[in-house]
């Protein structure tokens, strides 16, 4: 018989109710989170959750809360995500570029955020469907997500990616896990899909200009990868523009520098799984500017969450958490997959 995709279940009312808010956060790796209801409230959380490998899907039914993201958490920990949250009922005000953006996510709409960038929020009580997607599922089809973080994704797009989410929360239990990476690559052909015919409608604060530099820039890189001259005073010098419009360009993913390293491991990661080139790990990371092989395979096993070897084998597979960890422990491990 066929293996299901794993699930897992969590309710704090299996817990006192003076320690339910506490074992809720503990399962939060990503924000920091404090209770947003009267004082004396009881809180509630339920949570059902599924890895499918490069995404975790969870649905959750939990009570009021603010939660924040700073850019230093996120130079710390590692999480590289994008998250793609569906609002079932509630209400959600958040701010993202420091403040300088606030809108307010209703019952019914999809929004898009990347951990590597500043978030704050104040949910009231809330029914939600989350996304957490590693960035390399987006590698496939695409160097880098378009413009995402604090998008709300409205009209049919919106509606189409509300209605998978919620036909797939009620599929999941019936598939299969060998399904998982064809239902994560579809989801994730569907979000750049619904994330590009967003770009005209998206927020003014990002101007047309920077859009231009960034298309710009990221055609140079793309051509330029294997060049050991490529740094972001070339990309500025090449293509005529300011240190700090390219870094405006890039500040959702972590600056230029960071974007040009992650575009050279996702072409070695495909090389690798080339199984007709004949070179080397050490030829192919020397290639693309790694001159030191430990330095290149952290940097990978980072990024990919397995080692250039365990690429080349074929051999990737997704750790088991621990027998005995209970259901947060798990949750956090398969978050962990998604680095």
């Amino acid at each position: 018989m066929a293996a299901a995709i794993p699930v897992l279940h969590f309710d704090t009312s299996d817990f006192p109710e003076s320690q339910r808010f506490e074992v809720w956060r503990a399962g939060i790796t990503t924000h920091q989170v404090t209770r947003s209801d009267p004082p004396g409230a009881p809180f509630d959380a339920v949570v059902d959750a599924w890895t499918l490998g490069e995404m975790v899907m969870s649905h959750s039914r939990i009570g009021a809360a603010r939660m924040v993201r700073t850019a230093e958490m996120a130079r710390q920990d590692g999480r590289d995500w994008i998250i793609v949250l569906l609002l079932k009922s509630g209400t959600l005000d958040f701010a993202v570029d420091a403040g300088a953006r606030q809108q307010t996510l209703r019952q019914g709409e999809v929004a898009i955020f990347d951990t590597l960038c500043d978030f704050a929020s104040d949910g009231s009580e809330m029914d939600s469907i989350t996304c957490a997607i590693s960035r390399r599922a987006f590698a496939q089809i695409a160097s880098e997500p378009p413009f995402h973080h604090g998008v709300i994704v409205d009209g049919p797009w919106g509606r189409l990616l509300a209605d998978y989410l919620l036909s797939l929360v009620q599929q999941l239990p019936q598939m299969e896990a060998t399904d998982a990476s064809s239902l994560t690559e579809t989801f994730v052909a569907m979000l750049k899909a619904a994330l590009q015919t967003a770009q005209p409608g998206r927020n003014a604060a990002v101007s047309k200009s920077v859009s231009t530099i960034r298309l710009r820039a990221e055609s140079y890189i793309d051509q330029n990868l294997t060049s050991d001259q490529l740094t972001s005073k070339l990309v500025c010098r090449t293509l005529a523009i300011s240190d700090s419009s390219l870094y405006r360009a890039f500040a959702s993913s972590g600056g230029v520098t960071a974007y040009i390293r992650r575009r050279r491991l996702e072409a070695i990661h495909a090389l690798l799984n080339a199984r007709s080139d004949q070179q080397s790990i050490g030829e192919i990371s020397r290639q693309y500017g790694f001159v030191s092989g430990a330095h290149f395979s952290r940097a990978f096993s980072k990024q990919f969450g397995f080692s250039p070897r365990a690429a080349r084998l074929g051999t990737i597979l997704i750790r088991p958490a621990a027998e005995d960890a209970d259901e947060v422990a798990t949750f956090r491990h398969w978050e962990e997959q998604l680095r």
